[in-house]
């Protein structure tokens, strides 16, 4: 099965909300008062993509410090990317997966990780 049915499988299972955008199959949801975004690869079904978006405002001003707080991040952050991209940092998750991923051990995992990241980000941010 496609990961990203298993993923909607998951989130149905656990009552999450989602939306699924109908042009590439992404998935947007909220998990602890957080946006995420499952980026939707059925040309490659054992690629997994967790997007934590915009979690914090880049200006001109920031930007540097934002940078050097991204580093830090994915220096310190098992599987986690931090990217400043135009205005915004974002947190990504990259994998790949077996034939048979098990998304209910793999997926909560991935919110606990970006979580972290979350947290390491604003505490580095200062």
């Amino acid at each position: 099965m496609a990961t990203t049915q298993l993923v909607k499988d998951f989130l149905r299972k656990q009552g999450f909300f989602f939306e699924e955008n109908s042009e590439n199959g992404n998935i947007d949801f909220k998990y602890e008062m957080k946006n995420f975004l499952f980026i939707n690869n059925d040309e490659d079904e054992e690629y997994f993509q967790l997007i934590m978006p915009q979690i914090y405002a880049v200006t001109e001003d920031n930007r540097d410090m934002c940078i050097e707080a991204a580093n830090k991040v994915n220096l310190n952050t098992k599987v986690v990317k931090a990217c400043v991209l135009d205005n915004g940092v974002w947190l990504f998750i990259e994998s790949i997966l077996d034939y048979t991923p098990q998304i209910e051990t793999v997926l909560p995992r991935a919110l606990r990780i970006l979580q972290y990241a979350y947290q390491q980000f604003y505490k580095a941010i200062g």
